[in-house]
């Protein structure tokens, strides 16, 4: 499965014609082709699309298709060993200090596991684990109690769980990674790392504090505190599947929360923040599909952006029981031929809805809901009888359903002497009958666009 993929992306660069420069996606550190007339290494990090901060130059190993065996200092291939206490230790490059494949299963208390030196190629790393302190792979088991693994290197992530039925977990003790493209713990193609009650944090850019790679790999995080400062670094970033439970996520220049293509991502009374709350796109080549994210209790803030960002996908965003929210102004924020449905059930959010000409969205409020905000380009509305809109400036809507008309006045939208329009051509909009109303509090719902 890697080489294809990695076949596929030379084979890309080659018909472009010229040289190219790869910058690293959060996978795999960023990895993209930019064209490049002298140099096949990027001269500086990329720019995310959602980042609010351009960042600085920094290094980039260059992108081979796949060659590095995984190398472990201390390796374990067959049989269950368990050790207690014990340091480990590795420092050269696309080598990790401990490496565990199938049958092997590995249970440690208390270890002390120092990684340094580089990856030599972060397709390498951010596909396989190649470099990672802890790796398991081909079926290997990791099972970790206490204890603190520290990387410095690029590409050296903390945890890696690589391939079907390999899995790595750690309860209890930190994770702490500190150069570029150094994510917390991760798992890909199908493996499974599991992170409770664990402290994570990561410094460098393109390290999220935990990521469910390519291939399906599956992320559960219970409890602990994730902390990333550096720049396009998330607190969680999906591409398969992440669970958090009781987690409190902070990603200082980056998202708090990263669904990537067709994967998903649930929170579950975790307190996340971040520069955007979260968002929701698809890189090239990723699976087509919607990206799902489903929050449960709990806040999500957004210190310079978004609450919910949807760019170039369909985002299904599911928001219930009492979830917080704190943005800039924007709660949900559609681009670049996105769709966005946000269902949100007994949950007050405050912030506009806006899409841009290429895109829609549909808000549906349920179970006591509570919305505060603009609605901006048709968003279409959809409200039961327990629910509300309260209006803070003129707004635009496509289908509105579920308005509760007493006596000529909308009930259920809070108007504050606001106009409302609506499109009366929509077959949603019948009950309507093309009609003015007013609205509780002033303001008018008026027919056109």
């Amino acid at each position: 499965m890697g080489r294809r993929v990695m076949a596929r992306v030379v084979a890309a660069s080659l018909l472009a014609g010229g040289c190219q420069a790869v910058v690293p996606s959060p996978e795999d550190g960023g990895r993209r082709a930019v064209p490049s007339p002298v140099s096949p290494v990027s001269p500086g990090a990329p720019v995310s699309p959602a980042s609010p901060v351009s960042p600085e130059v920094s290094p980039v190993p260059r992108l081979t298709p796949r060659q590095f065996e995984a190398r472990g200092r201390f390796t374990v291939n067959q049989g269950t060993v368990s050790r207690s206490q014990g340091g480990y230790q590795a420092d050269g490059a696309n080598e990790s200090a401990i490496l565990v494949s199938g049958p092997g299963r590995l249970a440690l208390t208390n270890p002390q596991i120092d990684k340094t030196g580089n990856s030599g190629s972060t397709s390498e790393s951010g596909f396989f684990g190649v470099n990672a302190a802890v790796l398991a792979q081909s079926g290997g088991s990791v099972e970790i109690s206490g204890g603190s693994v520290t990387t410095d290197g690029a590409g050296a992530h903390g945890l890696f769980a690589y391939g079907e039925s390999s899995t790595v977990s750690m309860t209890g003790g930190t994770i702490e990674t500190s150069a570029d493209y150094s994510h917390g713990g991760s798992a890909a193609d199908r493996g499974r790392a599991t992170l409770a009650r664990v402290k994570v944090t990561t410094s460098g850019i393109h390290s999220a504090a935990v990521l469910a790679a390519r291939g399906g790999g599956e992320v559960t995080v219970i409890g602990g505190e994730l902390a990333t400062s550096g720049r396009l670094s998330a607190g969680a970033y999906s591409m398969g599947s992440v669970t958090c439970v009781g987690a409190r996520l902070e990603a200082e220049q980056g998202e708090g929360l990263v669904v990537d293509g067709a994967s998903s991502l649930s929170a579950k009374d975790c307190v996340v923040r971040g520069a955007v709350g979260a968002r929701m796109f698809r890189l090239g080549g990723r699976r087509q599909g919607p990206s799902v994210l489903t929050l449960e209790g709990g806040r999500l803030m957004a210190e310079k952006g978004d609450t919910f960002q949807v760019r170039g996908t369909t985002g299904l965003i599911t928001v219930r029981r009492g979830v917080r929210v704190r943005n800039d102004g924007r709660l949900l924020h559609v681009t670049r031929l996105a769709r966005a449905a946000l269902t949100v059930e007994g949950s007050v959010l405050d912030g506009d809805v806006m899409t841009d000409e290429t895109s829609s969205a549909t808000v549906e409020l349920r179970g006591g809901a509570r919305l505060t905000g603009r609605i901006s380009r048709a968003a279409a509305l959809a409200l039961d009888a327990s629910s509300r809109w309260t209006v803070t400036d003129d707004s635009v809507v496509g289908a509105l359903t579920g308005a509760q008309i007493r006596g000529g006045v909308v009930e259920n939208v809070i108007g504050n002497g606001h106009v409302v329009r609506y499109d009366p051509r929509l077959p949603a909009n019948r009950a309507l009958g093309g009609r003015s109303y007013a609205l509780a509090k002033g303001g008018r719902l008026l027919p056109g666009r």
